[in-house]
């Protein structure tokens, strides 16, 4: 026999618990009363012992089958043993107290009932069979009168089968109605059951996320998406109070807000995930009311809004850069011809003039500050007006090597600094603009110097990630990591932004330009900064071509090799970034 095949663990732990807390309480009533009140009926030497026997064996076995459920889970040959220790323990009670004339048989239909609620009606009819011949052995005993007990009667064979019998009869209609029942309570608790289950697929299968709370804010419910969406677990956030766990001051004041008026609060905040990454969430709490209509807690519903604002934000970012790309033409010929003609200008001057003291001075001023003038002109017109990237298919470990060794031979590297390059074992393609692409990486790169002027490590990275299908597909992730002092914090969502600079002589344009030539090429672009880290990762799609066969060997031989880097991405042109000067 086994327990109901729709029980939980929990269930049928609480059963047992209450079968033992039953168990001791009518033991200490019907055992523990008689030798109180001293009856007289139950006064003789062997019944008094066999009492004190009975509760003290009940309790020392209730001892031991709660520390069992302590070290092991709750199981059918569990509750069985004990539902036989039962049986032998009546047995001994009702012949000691006079067998057929003892005022205990009833203690058999309890037990009766107990078996059929674990074990539905099979195990009540089967308990009901079991007590029937027990107590049909000790009738034959006592008819036999062979009893050494005390306090037994000793009745004519008619007494003694009209006994049995009814007894019998009883035992078995018990088990019969107690079993129906109880496998009436069980369908009754499979179809709750499965309510129960089919309510929970449903908030799980939510697409936003759901929580619940109570009215001091403590949470009591956390749905899948809730999980996905923040990265908690429902274990880690339940009985934890909603404000203080996501760090947010905001939904307490709206939470106030709805306790007072019951008017549902529909607003937008800013939480760090589970990861310590910005997460944008659109939120909309209500009152949680039972079936009289009182408002017992709080349920709230929220929408990942990151996704949707990165976009709408490249969107505009793209409007500006068509109105930027517009003006960029113009600004070309209107700046960029005078200034060529200018810069000459003064050039012939310089050589064919015979310039002493400040004179000298001046005249470098002027050429090298045309010269930066160019510089930026040429980096506004790649950011507003880059050209398409000329793809082929190329070894990124090979281009990540070649801008180590640039990195390592430029005058402006600093020997205190050490850059070390982590691959994989086989080759990784992608297919890119190699020339665009070594200009993202050495932009980073050199930025990485600048942040570390007091010498560290850069550790460059390249791996391939799996995902599933429905993740989008398996993708390449370069990685830059410098220990240099960080980026702060409020600057961390403004790097990306043109013009943004926070150096005297920056353009502002370098990072803004990185991100333009990754997506691009259908990547993304991002940073996570914390003193002594800053790290910057880059995901291209990953793909393979069937039409073409490609080795280490080949695929460095279509990377092309620069003496130096491009001229926008020089040091004096670039835009470089530490913990107080980044652009």
């Amino acid at each position: 026999m086994k327990p109901y095949p729709h029980t939980t663990e929990a269930l049928l732990l609480k059963r047992i618990h209450t079968m033992m807390g039953i168990r001791l309480i009518m033991v200490t009533l019907f055992l523990g009363l008689p030798l109180l009140f001293q009856l007289e009926t139950l006064s003789k030497p062997l019944t008094i012992r066999t009492f004190y026997i009975l509760i003290g064996v009940t309790y020392g076995l209730s001892l031991c089958y709660a520390l069992y459920l302590k070290m092991k889970p709750p199981s059918a040959p569990f509750v069985f043993f004990q539902l036989a220790v039962d049986i032998l323990l009546e047995i001994v009670l009702i012949s000691v107290t006079g067998g057929l004339g003892s005022p205990f048989p009833f203690l058999f239909i309890i037990t009766i009932v107990s078996t059929s609620t674990f074990f539905h009606h099979r195990g009540g009819f089967f308990t009901a069979g079991i007590s029937t011949i027990l107590f049909g052995i000790m009738a034959l005993f006592q008819r036999a009168q062979i009893f050494p007990f005390e306090n037994v009667l000793y009745l004519s064979d008619g007494e003694i089968f009209y006994g049995v019998f009814l007894y019998t009869i009883a035992f078995f209609t018990v088990g019969t109605l107690s079993g129906r029942l109880a496998t009436r309570l069980r369908e009754k608790e499979i179809g709750f059951l499965d309510l129960r289950v089919f309510h929970e697929d449903i908030v799980h299968s939510m697409p936003s996320g759901l929580i619940t709370t109570n009215l001091e804010g403590q949470i009591t419910s956390f749905n899948r998406s809730a999980t996905e969406i923040t990265g908690f677990r429902a274990e880690d956030v339940i009985g934890k109070t909603w404000w203080e766990r996501f760090s947010w001051q905001d939904i307490q004041n709206r939470f106030h807000d709805l306790a007072a008026t019951g008017t549902p609060q529909r607003f937008e905040g800013q939480i760090s995930n589970r990861s310590g990454n910005p997460c944008l969430l659109g939120v909309t709490i209500s009152a949680l009311r039972n079936e009289q209509g009182m408002q017992t807690g709080i349920i709230g519903t929220f929408q990942d809004l990151t996704e949707i604002r990165n976009l709408e934000e490249a969107i505009h970012r793209k409007e500006r850069l068509a109105t930027i790309g517009e003006m960029a033409a113009g600004m070309a010929h209107e700046i960029r011809n005078p200034l060529a003609s200018l810069s000459g200008s003064i050039q012939v001057l310089q050589n064919e003039l015979e310039l002493s003291g400040e004179n000298i001075r001046l005249m470098e001023i002027a050429i090298k500050e045309s010269e930066r003038l160019n510089t930026f002109v040429t980096q506004f017109l790649r950011y507003a007006k880059p050209l398409p990237p000329q793809r082929e298919w190329v070894n990124l470990q090979t281009l990540l090597s070649e801008t180590v060794q640039l990195l390592q031979n430029h005058p402006a590297y600093s020997h205190q600094i050490n850059i070390v390059l982590e691959t994989s074992p086989e080759p990784l393609p992608a297919f890119i603009d190699p020339d665009q692409m070594k200009q993202v990486f050495w932009n980073l790169g050199n930025n990485a110097h600048q942040a570390m002027q007091a010498g560290g490590t850069l550790t460059l990275s390249l791996e391939r990630v799996q995902q599933e299908e429905t993740a989008g597909g398996d993708f390449l992730e370069i990685r830059f990591k410098d220990t240099g002092k960080g980026i702060e914090k409020k600057e961390l969502s403004n790097i990306f932004e043109p013009f943004f600079t926070t150096k005297s002589a920056g353009s502002g344009l370098g990072l803004a330009i990185v991100q333009r030539v990754i997506e691009e090429h259908a990547g993304k672009i991002s940073v996570r900064s914390r003193p002594g880290e800053t790290i910057f990762s880059i995901r291209l799609p990953f793909s393979s071509t069937p039409t073409m066969s490609y080795n280490a060997a080949s695929l460095s031989e279509n990377t092309k090799t620069d003496a130096q880097p491009d001229e926008a991405f020089d040091d004096s042109a670039a835009p470089h970034f530490t913990a107080a000067d980044k652009s």
